[in-house]
C-alpha cells in the first residue's frame, strides 16, 4: 500500500469511527432546532474534514464543498442567516452531502457536479433556501395496496426532518394486515441516514423493500449497511412478483 493510500484508509476509519458519530449527533440537535449546540458539535468535524481532504490528492472538491458548508452554519449561528425549518432543513442536507461527495471521490475519484451546485447555489442565500431545501415537505405520502402489499411512494424531493420521519413512521405503524411493504423512492432526490434507520427499525415484523433510489440515497443506504435490513428491489414489479433473487443487496 502507497503512502498516499494509507492516508486515505486511515481518514476513512477516522470518518467512520470518530467523525461521523459526532456530525449525527450535531445533525440530532439542529433536528430539534437547538441550532448553537448543534453546530457548535459540527465545527469539530467538519474543519478537520476542511483541512485532511484539502491536502489529500484528488479530494480538494470535498475541501471546498465543507468550507462552503462551514461558511453557511456560521451565518446561521451569528443570526445572519435565519433559522426557520427550510433553513435547518437545508443545513442538515448540506452537512450529509459532504459524506456522500467524499465517498463518491473515494469510490470513482470523481463527483456528481451537478449535485453540489444545486447545493452550494442555495446555500448563498435566503431566497434559495427557502425555496429549495423541503420542496413538498413531508406531505403528501401515497400508499398503495396491490396483492396484499403495501407500496409507499415519498412524494418528497429532499427528506431530512423529524417532522418528515413521524410521517412516514405513522403510517409504518398503522400498517397491520399486511407484513410486505415497498418504499418507492422515485421522487426523492436525497435523504438523510435516520430516515432509513427509522424505516429498518421496522423490519422485525415487516418484510420492507425499497426501490427507485438515484445514486445520492442508494449512496447513503449502502454506505451505511441498511442493505442487512431492507432489500433493494429494481422495480415493483420484481417485488410483488415474491422473487428474492431479483433483490439486489
Amino acid at each position: 500500500m502507497s503512502e498516499d493510500e494509507s492516508l486515505i484508509e486511515e481518514f476513512f476509519s477516522e470518518v467512520n469511527d470518530k467523525y461521523y458519530p459526532q456530525v449525527l449527533e450535531g445533525i440530532d440537535l439542529l433536528d430539534e432546532q437547538q441550532i448553537e449546540e448543534g453546530i457548535e458539535i459540527l465545527s469539530r468535524p467538519l474543519h478537520t474534514i476542511k483541512g485532511v481532504t484539502g491536502f489529500m490528492s484528488g479530494f480538494e472538491p470535498a475541501s471546498a464543498f465543507t468550507h462552503k458548508v462551514e461558511s453557511f452554519l456560521k451565518k446561521m449561528q451569528s443570526g445572519e442567516v435565519g433559522r426557520a425549518l427550510p433553513q435547518i432543513a437545508l443545513a442538515i442536507e448540506s452537512v450529509n452531502s459532504i459524506f456522500i461527495l467524499i465517498e463518491q471521490l473515494r469510490n470513482t475519484g470523481s463527483y456528481d457536479t451537478e449535485f453540489t451546485s444545486s447545493i452550494e447555489q442555495r446555500l448563498l442565500g435566503e431566497n434559495e433556501v427557502v425555496a429549495g431545501p423541503i420542496d413538498n415537505g413531508f406531505k403528501p405520502i401515497e400508499i398503495e395496496s396491490i396483492d396484499n402489499c403495501e407500496i409507499i411512494v415519498l412524494s418528497v424531493n429532499r427528506l431530512y426532518l423529524s417532522e418528515q420521519r413521524e410521517a412516514v413512521k405513522k403510517v409504518l405503524q398503522d400498517i397491520t394486515n399486511q407484513n410486505r411493504v415497498l418504499f418507492d423512492f422515485s421522487n426523492t432526490l436525497s435523504v438523510g441516514s435516520s430516515l432509513f434507520e427509522l424505516i429498518a427499525s421496522f423490519s422485525d415484523n415487516l418484510e420492507i423493500g425499497i426501490t427507485g433510489m438515484n445514486g445520492f440515497c442508494s449512496s447513503t443506504f449502502h454506505s451505511w449497511g441498511f442493505s442487512r435490513y431492507i432489500a433493494e428491489y429494481d422495480s415493483r414489479e420484481t417485488f410483488l412478483s415474491n422473487n428474492n433473487s431479483g433483490a439486489n443487496g
